[in-house]
């Protein structure tokens, strides 16, 4: 079959499309948040001027660089209304005359990683392979349809004499909205020379001169992210341990702990996954000594474990009756307490007994006004207030917030004044009466004002990026949450957006 390449602006005129593009483009930095009261949703990016047909947030931008990391030019990318596809305005600099490809890459890192032709270490290579959706494992041309051939295909870019270049094209099989075909969060890598559109995998167009993240364009509550390696991650519960600053993040597939130290830009291995008593890693807790403590999830167990040796101290199992899923941890004075998922318990730890320490069963939930649902996460993110006075928990399933009474064990509904937190997964406290949900499928921070006696709530704001993806939980660090992108919607298909990693938002100001 003969494919005709699609129109593309020539150089003049798409530097002229490019600077329309990008004026009123600010540069991504700290999100200057509304004050607390006001409910708002931060748009994750601003339209240009003279582009008014596009959707709000619908635009997004490239900074790109060269292996050595200086500025190798830009570009801008804006949703076509009636989806029409992505219009891609780029300009480059600093390259050889001649022809050049470039394409968006799967992943979301411009860093050295394998090439998949070689096994060897190239520049960028941890951009992964073209932009493939539907796995086709065809590189073809630009236009062609996303279920023959690789979505991410683009036209060359002219350099001239001056090392400059420009292009403007529209790729009808790409989104900025979330989905399968969507490109926010993933890179686009300018490669040394011509494609031909014909040879596996990347049109023979060698190395990778030029890459960049593609990012919502304007002011962000992001500021800060930490990555990990591996396909399979899926990281789910994180702990800060606020005497050294350094993080805890767990595997929920794998069970491995991951350590993120402060200022690091990538995660590293803690604690292979089944170490005793754990095969997964959801809820974390440090608590005053230091020590570590993991909640397994449907293993069913909860470990302790030494940060300065990495070895696991002690294991405190469930009685293996029924569905298990212990899910998060919570300390309140020298009781570590721990919510079932599945089951109608709320399970109990006297961490002073030490080697004697035992899972209780503390209180049984069918004697309170909770009512466990079948076959859905129930109780999930847990905290306690600041003096041991209260438990607050989140079931998922219907988006109720119910407050314990530790001394009483009486158990009370939140008020929420008309709001649900649905899909409610970790709780934060930020604060005596400040308190953040964590809402994993609809991709969202919830700021919500506790009353003093935590037995109403409303929620202030409801804070949106495009680069939350199926978040499970947080923690705080200073002014910032560190939030953990599960992304566990997609085990299963489609694949997730690698690398995964933990993202730094802004408190609101």
């Amino acid at each position: 079959m003969t494919h005709t390449l699609p129109q593309t602006m020539p150089s003049a005129a798409a530097a002229a499309a490019l600077a329309l593009l990008l004026s009123g483009c600010a540069a991504t930095g700290n999100f200057d948040m509304p004050r607390a009261g006001t409910p708002t949703t931060p748009a994750a990016g601003v339209v240009p001027p003279g582009l008014a047909a596009a959707a709000e947030g619908a635009t997004a931008q490239v900074a790109l660089v060269n292996p050595a990391g200086s500025p190798a030019g830009r570009a801008m990318l804006r949703e076509l209304p009636g989806n029409a596809g992505v219009e891609i305005a780029i300009e480059v600099h600093g390259m050889s005359p001649g022809r050049h490809g470039f394409h968006i890459h799967a992943h979301g890192a411009c860093a050295p990683g394998p090439d998949a032709a070689t096994g060897q270490i190239v520049a960028f290579g941890a951009a992964g392979g073209h932009f493939d959706p539907f796995t086709t494992r065809n590189h073809g041309r630009p236009g062609q349809s996303a279920h023959e051939a690789h979505a991410g295909e683009l036209p060359n870019i002219d350099v001239g004499a001056d090392g400059r270049g420009s292009l403007r094209y529209t790729n009808p099989q790409l989104t900025l909205q979330p989905g399968r075909t969507g490109v926010l969060g993933r890179t686009l890598v300018v490669h040394e020379k011509e494609d031909d559109y014909a040879s596996d995998p990347a049109g023979d167009s060698g190395g990778r001169i030029a890459c960049g993240m593609i990012e919502p364009a304007g002011p962000s509550m992001v500021t800060g992210r930490v990555t990990f390696e591996g396909a399979n991650v899926f990281p789910e519960g994180i702990a800060i341990d606020p005497a050294t600053g350094v993080a805890y993040v767990g595997s929920s597939t794998e069970g491995h702990i991951y350590r993120l130290a402060p200022g690091a830009a990538k995660a590293e291995m803690f604690q292979s996954g089944g170490s005793p008593g754990r095969q997964a890693a959801y809820g974390m807790e440090v608590d005053p000594q230091g020590r570590l403590w993991v909640a397994s999830g449907p293993n069913d167990a909860v470990a302790l474990i030494d940060p300065k040796t990495a070895a696991t101290l002690q294991v405190m199992e469930g009685p293996k009756d029924g569905h298990a899923f212990l899910n998060d941890l919570a300390l309140a004075g020298p009781f570590l307490y721990v919510t079932d998922s599945f089951r109608p318990t709320l399970w109990r730890i006297d961490t002073r007994q030490g080697p004697a320490a035992r899972l209780e069963p503390w209180l049984d939930l069918r004697g309170t006004p909770i009512r466990y649902e079948p076959n859905q996460i129930n109780l999930n993110g847990i905290v306690a207030s600041p003096d041991g006075r209260w438990l607050l928990s989140v079931q998922q399933s219907t988006g109720q917030l119910w407050r314990i009474d530790p001394a009483t064990r009486a158990v009370t509904q939140v008020r929420l004044d008309g709001f649900d937190l649905k899909h409610g997964d970790g709780l934060v406290l930020a604060g005596p009466t400040d308190l953040y949900v964590v809402r994993n499928a609809t991709h969202e921070l919830d700021r919500v004002a506790l009353s003093p006696e935590w037995d109403s709530a409303r929620v202030l704001q409801r804070l949106h990026d495009p680069r939350l993806k199926y978040p499970t939980t947080a923690a705080l660090a200073g002014s910032a949450l560190w939030v953990v992108n599960g992304q566990t919607d997609k085990q299963k298909a489609p694949p997730p957006l690698l690398p995964f990693d933990v993202l730094r938002v802004a408190l609101p100001r």
